[in-house]
């Protein structure tokens, strides 16, 4: 099932099952693909901001959303 990235989305790490995102920005820089900066956190432990593509996202091999 192919998932709709967008802002508010939380999404768990297939291989580590604490490890969650929550976009808060989509963009696409010049020519390239889009790409989501997400909020992301270990349990209750907050690692930041991280920047992934939007195709690695949707790919249920990788995450599960929330």
């Amino acid at each position: 099932m192919q998932k709709t990235v967008e802002v508010g989305l939380k999404l768990r790490k297939k291989d580590a099952p604490d490890y969650i995102l929550e976009v808060i920005e989509l963009f696409t820089p010049n020519g390239e693909l889009a790409h989501a900066r997400a909020r992301v956190s270990i349990t209750s432990y907050d690692l930041g901001t991280r920047l992934y593509s939007v195709s690695a996202l949707e790919d249920s091999r990788f995450f599960e959303q929330i």
